[in-house]
């Protein structure tokens, strides 16, 4: 099954995204994690298209989104997708967010509550721990000092980003898996990177937790080294109502690690929440 991408002016960026499903169905709006993009969500793109529409996206600095624009912060994505719904003619959504794509959710959930028909955040956090500010800023600093043009790509860090990302999944069982993550990671810049990196260091969302006023789904990779299960135990403890699900197997990218398993938990959330 074959889906078609689109790039338009949305928001003052240009936004590429694909739109898929049936016309009256409830949208569903999948957002990726950093350094991916939208076809990250690749495996959930059939499974769910029967019966939701599904909209995808790449978030500012990644695919083919706002490729060699200015600085952006956490808010501007959120806004993005705000702005990307009001284009779709699309009131309200079902919002999963991995990573990079669930603080966008944060942002949605203070700023665009009245656009969600419920939040499911993965493998991420409302601000980046003190430990690991310092080890960002160092990073950033090295790429924005190295001489590398801005379309230098993560494909030299991609074996060392897979090998520390996944968790127990073994190339000769998933070779797809790991073909679409390098295919990914090929293509993504440390330009983007850098940017991504410098909005997440100005979030700092973990205070405001109760605001939160959306059914919420917290879903966490039992071997992600990143944000582990005990990390993001803090957001099902601060968001009333919220519930929280850990997938054995997998690590940073449970959505293209365990496919099944993400697909029947999230189907199983959606089911419930919906009216």
């Amino acid at each position: 099954m074959s889906f078609q991408f689109v790039t338009q002016d949305i928001n003052g960026v240009s936004i590429h995204y694909a739109f898929d499903g049936p016309d009256d169905a409830p949208v569903i709006t999948f957002a990726h994690a950093l350094s991916l993009n939208a076809r990250s969500f690749n495996p959930q793109v059939s499974e769910f298209t029967e019966d939701y529409r599904v909209l995808r996206l790449d978030l500012r600095g990644h695919g083919n989104t706002d490729v060699n624009g200015g600085p952006f912060s956490v808010e501007d994505l959120a806004d993005d997708v705000a702005a990307l719904l009001d284009h779709l003619h699309v009131e309200r959504t079902h919002f999963v967010g991995s990573s990079l794509g669930a603080m966008a959710g944060f942002a949605m959930a203070f700023n665009h509550a009245n656009r969600l028909s419920s939040l499911t955040f993965m493998a991420s956090q409302g601000a980046l721990p003190q430990e690991r500010t310092k080890t960002a800023r160092a990073g950033i600093k090295a790429m924005r000092a190295s001489d590398a043009t801005p379309t230098k790509t993560l494909a030299d860090e991609c074996e060392a980003m897979l090998e520390r990302l996944l968790g127990d999944i073994a190339e000769a069982d998933h070779p797809n898996t790991f073909a679409l993550l390098r295919e990914i990671l090929h293509d993504t810049t440390l330009y983007g990177q850098a940017r991504a990196y410098e909005a997440i260091l100005e979030m700092n969302y973990d205070s405001r937790l109760s605001e939160i006023d959306v059914p919420t789904m917290i879903l966490a990779g039992a071997q992600d080294s990143s944000t582990p299960p005990e990390r993001m135990q803090m957001y099902k403890d601060g968001i009333t109502g919220a519930r929280m699900e850990v997938l054995d197997g997998a690590g940073h990218f449970p959505n293209v690690e365990q496919p099944a398993a993400f697909n029947a938990v999230l189907r199983q959330f959606l089911r419930e929440v919906s009216p």
